[in-house]
């Protein structure tokens, strides 16, 4: 009999230390997780960077001549995944004038990098690196987190310096 009872107390022990160790194991997991998606810029974060780059190229963004559109919307992948994409759009007044594409911007969602994709112009000024430094303090990435992106944009032959940068 004495021997049953510590069996049985074994047995809810290593099942107790099973249940304790899945759970160690889920926080861990979620843990990390969560971490990995730390190192990502946030959409609203994207469309900020986007807006001072346009600023940057005497462009004014004023919902009603000139709008801004994100290019992610068909996959939740996005456009080019790993990037948030923006066009920036003259609307026409007139039916018989289409609407004009200013400019397509890709920018990194780990370091805020960013590019124009039709002229293939990379982006580098004091007030865009201030705010990539900020983002990737925050976010705990570096320059070196992204180093294909002419490649996956379809720039790493024709990549060009906007005049002015670096």
């Amino acid at each position: 009999m004495l021997a049953s009872l510590k069996s049985d107390k074994a047995v809810r022990l290593l099942t107790y230390m099973r249940q304790l160790a899945f759970f160690f194991f889920f926080v861990a997991a979620s843990t990390l997780c969560a971490r990995a998606r730390a190192h990502e810029m946030e959409f609203d974060q994207a469309r900020q960077v986007v807006l001072i780059v346009a600023r940057f190229d005497n462009i004014t963004v004023d919902d009603r001549t000139i709008v801004m559109n994100s290019m992610d919307t068909r996959t939740d992948a996005g456009f080019i995944p790993g990037y948030y994409s923006f066009s920036i759009i003259r609307e026409s007044d007139s039916p018989a004038r289409p609407d004009e594409t200013i400019r397509m911007y890709v920018v990194s969602k780990k370091t805020a990098d960013t590019w124009e994709m039709n002229l293939c112009t990379h982006y580098s000024f004091p007030e865009l690196q201030k705010f990539q430094q900020d983002l990737m303090h925050k976010t705990g990435a570096n320059v070196a987190n992204d180093p294909d992106m002419p490649k996956a944009i379809g720039c790493a032959n024709q990549a060009q310096m906007k005049p002015g940068s670096e």
